[in-house]
């Protein structure tokens, strides 16, 4: 039997909404099926270039890593095919874009707020890595998320002239 080795990038991406966090899924098929975007590495490009360049695509957001969360790695079958995938995902944080945006791959690109989006997640090991993402921030971005605090300026004037 024919063994295929494939490599891909992905990423949880984060944004602060008022309190809470949301973070970016891409659905596919009807039911929608909902998972983490991710996609093939290019020759000569990094998992890290690779994991970017897919959420844009696949989201219509520019993002940047904060972090490696995990590698998943599975086992399927296509064509009287056995594939091996292993997929390189990062903890990242939105910069801009529209999820309207989104390529052709994806039926829909979509912000959930963090517990929804880990229930809406299809599979086990992504739901994981939700939890890993959030454990990280506890850890290591205690400031990342935290809510923008806007400075007023106020003009002062001197009325003892």
């Amino acid at each position: 039997m024919r063994i295929k080795y494939e490599v891909s990038a992905g990423g949880l991406v984060l944004r602060r909404n008022g309190n809470g966090l949301e973070a970016l899924l891409i659905g596919r098929g009807e039911p929608r099926v909902w998972s983490l975007p991710k996609g093939h590495v290019e020759a000569k490009e990094t998992h890290e270039q690779a994991a970017l360049r897919e959420v844009r695509e696949e989201t219509g957001c520019w993002a940047e890593i904060l972090s490696k969360l995990s590698d998943i790695s599975y086992w399927f079958y296509l064509n009287r095919t056995k594939h091996k995938k292993s997929v390189h995902f990062y903890l990242m944080r939105y910069l801009s874009g529209d999820t309207a945006n989104h390529d052709h791959e994806v039926d829909e690109a979509r912000w959930f707020e963090i517990k929804a989006a880990k229930k809406a997640l299809k599979y086990v090991n992504e739901k994981r890595l939700v939890d890993l993402g959030l454990e990280w921030l506890e850890q290591e971005g205690a400031g990342l998320f935290e809510p923008e605090v806007v400075a007023v300026s106020q003009s002062v004037r001197d009325t003892s002239a």
